[in-house]
């Protein structure tokens, strides 16, 4: 059976429940034992079990009552096992339960083919009758560093380029072989930017055992984000460095980022060492807007007139795979785009036909919008103009063009309009003085 795994931080416990089924139609008493993996080994009988136990103190069994549990048949029993680690070096024990028949009978030999396949051991009576059956459940413990609280290692870089960052971090409280030290609570990440060449071996320090094996992994969010991801991100361990006074190993990473579009997503480095432990660091990868793919200019049409403008577009493998197309906000609403979902076609066909509308309502502004086509894995993105239509102005001087043959003439009289007035004897009905004359006389 492969063993059942548990992991915690140090200082603290988790739990795991193993679920025992009585595969027999019979009534029986059931013993729990926490016993080292060491003893498995060894012929097992019930009162050989009795004297074994757990050296393992980070194991225990929180059950009332160990020995002698009854179980109805088929009846189940859930046996919880607390995990406390204090050193970070992987723990092993195993989990034995040994039943007897509670009316103290024995099981025919004949009927042991009918049990629990995962039946390790068996106790027989002198008549060759099964008296005992022993099932063995194998545990590893494995502890982890306390969690990183500071703020993550950021890996940034454009959409569709391609960056490579070296990532230190500071494992403490590592195991040397069989040898355990007291872990330490802290946890330090650095990023620094890459260097011109990248080792391709590990370089080990004076005072590290070559036996110190590390195994990592980049954890995502989710397993969509990995199948997103998983394309885009590489990592490898190109040193590894201990310090002889203080027990530090500081680990060097290179991580290759190279994204398709533009993201923002949290990741985990998760080390493990052999000798047992688990180390997490948080790691932030951030990709940028990309350069825009291409820049294409609608002329209108004319006034709420629609003019169109198309072009191919084909996935990057060798599937078809379903696409949105969008413009960003902040667009101007007189362009439209067509399909707005879809499937592009596979590489190397003719592609799938996406098609940009362009319906002004006025001249006298701007018309300008980004457009995004996206798939799971990747985006393109275009600025679009709107253009307003061409025009030529006249060649020809200007003239006045007159259809009608009938012209009006009209005498011109100058008046002498001082002569007139000198020749006024009463002021006008205007005055305001009426009638009166306009040279006085002398009586």
């Amino acid at each position: 059976m492969d063993p059942a795994s548990i992991s915690t931080c140090i200082g603290h416990h988790s739990s795991i429940i193993i679920s025992f089924k009585n595969p027999t139609i019979e009534h029986i008493l059931v013993d729990v034992l926490l016993t080292d993996p060491e003893y498995i080994t060894r012929p097992l009988s019930a009162l050989v079990l009795n004297r074994f136990s757990s050296k393992e103190l980070a194991f225990y069994l929180p059950l009332k009552q160990t020995q002698a549990i009854p179980l109805p048949p088929k009846g189940k029993l859930d046996i919880p096992v607390l995990f406390v680690p204090d050193t970070m070096k992987l723990y092993e024990a195993a989990v034995i339960i040994h039943v007897v028949r509670q009316d103290g009978e024995n099981w025919p030999y004949n009927d042991a083919a009918e049990l629990n396949k995962d039946m390790k051991s068996i106790s027989m009576s002198e008549n060759g009758e099964i008296r005992g059956i022993c099932w063995i459940y194998p545990i590893h413990g494995i502890p982890e560093a306390q969690p990183y609280k500071s703020a993550p290692a950021v890996v940034c870089c454009r959409a569709r380029d391609r960056v490579e960052e070296r990532v230190e971090v500071l494992l403490t409280g590592v195991v040397p072989g069989t040898t355990a030290m007291p872990t330490a609570r802290n946890i330090a990440i650095t990023t620094k930017s890459k260097t011109p060449s990248v080792q391709d071996e590990i370089q080990v320090t004076a005072g590290f055992s070559t036996t110190d094996e590390f195994l990592y992994e980049i954890q995502y969010e989710s397993n969509k984000v990995k199948s997103q991801l998983e394309s885009s991100v590489a990592i490898n361990l190109v040193q590894k460095d201990r310090d002889a006074e203080f027990g530090i190993i500081t680990l060097t990473f290179n991580i290759v980022f190279a994204p398709n579009k533009p993201m923002r997503k949290s990741a985990t480095l998760v080390v493990r060492c052999t000798t047992g432990g688990v180390w997490k660091f948080p790691i932030l990868l951030l990709a940028t807007e990309a350069e825009v793919d291409d820049v294409i200019n609608i002329e209108a049409a004319g006034l709420n007139k629609e003019s169109v403008i198309g072009f191919r577009l084909t996935s990057q493998t060798r599937y078809p795979e379903p696409f949105t197309a969008y413009f960003l906000p902040r667009s101007s609403p007189e362009f439209v785009v067509f399909p707005q979902a879809g499937e592009l076609l596979p590489l190397d066909t003719v592609g799938t036909r996406i098609t940009v509308g362009f319906k002004p309502s006025m001249y006298s502004k701007k018309h300008k919008a980004t457009l995004v086509i996206q798939t799971a894995s990747m985006q393109w993105t275009y600025e679009i103009n709107g253009l307003p239509p061409q025009t030529t102005p006249p060649t020809a001087s200007a003239k006045v063009v007159s259809r009608s043959g009938y012209l009006r003439s009209a005498t011109v009289r100058q008046r002498n309009f001082l002569r007139e007035n000198l020749k006024l004897i009463t002021t006008g009905a205007s005055s305001p003085v009426k009638g009166t004359p306009l040279v006085l006389r002398a009586k």
